[in-house]
């Protein structure tokens, strides 16, 4: 069985953090995740943006070994759903 890549499980941690404070406070957001965390903004966005395409494209998620990798294809993925879209 293929170990998950670690930036996956991590993605889905802050992910299952953020959701359970968001849950449980109208006011939180993901500048309150990144303090909480001492993480930066945008690493905190990036992994909620993986662990949300993981719902739908795990499978071609877990094809990557860097954080980057996984990014870029979802950027690819957005843009070919808007040039769809048109």
């Amino acid at each position: 069985m293929n170990e998950q890549p670690k930036f996956i499980e991590k993605a889905k941690d802050t992910y299952r953090f953020h959701r359970e404070k968001l849950l449980s406070n109208d006011n939180w957001n993901s500048t309150k995740t990144a303090k909480a965390l001492r993480r930066s903004i945008g690493s905190i966005n990036e992994d909620l943006q993986i662990a949300r395409w993981c719902k739908t494209h795990e499978k071609q998620i877990e094809r990557f070994k860097y954080t980057y990798e996984a990014l870029e294809y979802i950027r690819e993925m957005k843009n070919k759903q808007e040039l769809d879209e048109v």
